[in-house]
């Protein structure tokens, strides 16, 4: 007795092997164009899998850094992390708050990294707040230059940066597209990881 095949399934199927090969051969060109731009940047770009980018890891003026690529929420992103000693409070500020600088409704702040669970691997995370006005004049100060220098791509919605405890780090939407972009991204995070090392944002 034949097995009647039904052509809406084996059409879906198709469709869906067929998906999944364009995303492998595309995401095989994305790795071959991040080892390219780390090349570019004189770094290592460091093996994650064949489903994933893969990290960028280098150093620049004494500090390390790295880029990674994720995808949340079928969104993909990239981050931009560099080492930094920050002995003040964390800050976060999202890109508008470059656009009509300083825009205090995209400042936030905490003053905490976190608590660990005893006896667990977890850390409840301490949520950011909107910044106090008390902090305003430090975090003016600490980027005025960069709000008239380069806020054509800091001010973006979607980017972000954030000051933690160890480093500092820039968010923006989409794939890193070249070197020179990353070459930007990575000028300007050492010149915010400098002046936090400098002169803090302090309680």
């Amino acid at each position: 007795m034949w097995t009647q095949f039904d052509p809406a399934r084996i059409f879906a199927a198709e469709l869906v092997v067929a998906v999944l090969v364009f995303y492998f051969v595309y995401l095989q060109f994305r790795r071959l164009k991040y080892r390219r731009i780390a090349g570019e940047l004189a770094a290592e770009c460091r093996s994650q899998g064949p489903f994933k980018t893969g990290e960028i890891a280098g150093s620049i003026n004494g500090r390390e850094y790295s880029i990674r690529t994720r995808t949340f929420q079928k969104t993909i992103w990239t981050t931009f992390t560099m080492d930094c000693v920050n002995n003040g409070i964390t800050i976060y500020l999202r890109g508008h708050f470059f656009k009509n600088f300083p825009n205090w409704k995209c400042a936030h702040a905490t003053h905490g990294e976190g608590t660990r669970v005893p006896l667990t691997n977890l850390t409840i995370s301490i949520p950011y707040f909107s910044l106090g006005e008390e902090y305003h004049s430090q975090v003016q100060r600490l980027f005025q230059e960069f709000a008239f220098t380069d806020s054509e791509w800091l001010s973006k919605w979607r980017n972000s940066l954030e000051i933690k405890r160890d480093a500092v780090s820039f968010t923006s939407h989409g794939v890193l597209k070249n070197a020179e972009a990353a070459k930007q991204v990575l000028s300007f995070l050492g010149k915010v990881a400098d002046r936090i090392e400098a002169d803090p944002v302090k309680q």
